[in-house]
């Protein structure tokens, strides 16, 4: 079942919704204190988000000290819609179709596929085709999909990407063809920040750092995502390290991902120790032999991404700093060696993390921006993920 319609976009309806969200189980008369509203609005729009299936009464709460009725308690009803997101890499889709509040009801990955402009269309209309099939029953359906890719977007586009070439193929107006509900497409690392900010942090402006064959940043406030006049807030991978150095696909030469991504490590010690095939699991066995080759190549990695690092907290002032990255992934104990490089006291202040999303973080995030529009809660944030 697919359903465009989303919830009212009157300012009281979204502030009493929101409150629910956050404060459930409560009641109307709580609900109308905590809102400055009178009784009787909060009632009739209270009544409307029960006809709309987005809340329900859960049960009776206890009377007051001076006794009286006791009042009915409202929750948000998060299994009344669904939402879908995909993560397109250069080789791979990573899927979802959830709940209202991010819960997964399946995930799917598909690796080592072939990704380009003749089969694009193809490869997301059966992932979504796919996730469509296990669509338990909902009162409003599927309300949204969302898209992210590795590349600059704006408008719900892709204007540019280091991995893959598309064409004149867009996205979005060639899937709204075929799903009649809202679609957005997204950059990867934007979307991961808008996940972790929804699900697993309380602070409000965050920056997500992705290092995976790119380095990508994230940046939000509030929830929501800077973009920039061209949508190309937050490429730090494509900030200049060494003037003058390696050839970068965006047309500077020396930037930071050429020499600071984890495909670039992986590559430099398969050379170096001479193999024909290294993952981070290989990686992290060889850091804890104290193996001399990889150690150096390691901490030369991360002094490298300590100084894009260090740029983003000077130029941006965030809260919290996630890094999302497979290697820091699989041991946060690496996260030391970044601090031990963040020598300003511009970065003192500022707590550095390791994703608790990880690898889901980009889906989750897709999964949160389908369903704050839906919901026209800017601030959407469920952090019992």
């Amino acid at each position: 079942m697919i359903n465009e319609n989303i919830a009212s976009k009157d300012f009281n309806t979204t502030m009493l919704l929101n409150s629910i969200i956050v404060n459930q189980p409560i009641s109307r008369a709580d609900l109308a204190k905590m809102n400055n509203l009178n009784k009787t609005t909060t009632s009739a729009i209270v009544t409307n988000l029960i006809n709309d299936k987005l809340v329900y009464e859960s049960g009776v709460g206890e009377s007051t000290v001076g006794g009286g009725r006791k009042p009915i308690l409202l929750k948000f009803n998060y299994k009344s819609a669904l939402a879908i997101s995909l993560e397109l890499g250069s080789n791979y889709i990573n899927s979802a179709i959830a709940y209202l509040n991010g819960d997964i009801i399946h995930y799917n990955t598909v690796v080592n596929i072939e990704i380009n402009k003749k089969n694009i269309h193809q490869q997301l209309v059966k992932e979504i085709d796919e996730l469509l099939k296990k669509t338990p029953k909902t009162p409003n359906g599927l309300v949204g999909i969302s898209v992210a890719v590795h590349g600059v977007t704006l408008n719900n586009k892709l204007t540019f990407s280091p991995f893959y070439d598309f064409g004149d193929y867009d996205i979005q107006e060639e899937l709204s063809k075929q799903y009649q509900c809202p679609l957005f497409i997204e950059n990867e690392a934007n979307l991961a920040a808008i996940g972790e900010y929804t699900y697993s942090t309380n602070q409000n402006r965050i920056i997500n750092i992705n290092i995976k064959s790119g380095i990508g940043a994230g940046i939000t406030q509030d929830g929501l995502i800077q973009k920039g006049a061209h949508g190309r807030f937050g490429e730090i991978g494509h900030t200049i390290l060494f003037p003058n150095g390696t050839d970068c696909p965006c047309g500077n030469k020396g930037c930071l991902e050429r020499y600071a991504s984890l495909n670039v490590l992986c590559e430099n010690i398969r050379q170096k120790k001479n193999l024909d095939f290294l993952d981070i699991s290989d990686i992290i066995d060889f850091w804890e032999q104290k193996d001399r080759v990889v150690t150096n190549e390691v901490l030369t990695n991360i002094e490298y991404l300590s100084i894009g690092i260090n740029n983003l907290i000077s130029s941006f002032d965030p809260d919290e700093i996630i890094i999302n990255s497979p290697l820091f992934n699989q041991n946060p104990k690496f996260l030391i060696h970044l601090k031990e490089n963040l020598r300003s006291r511009l970065t003192r202040e500022t707590k550095l993390s390791v994703s608790k999303l990880t690898d889901k973080a980009t889906v989750y995030g897709g999964l949160a921006i389908v369903n704050s529009a839906y919901l026209n809660i800017l601030n959407l944030k469920f952090l019992d993920i």
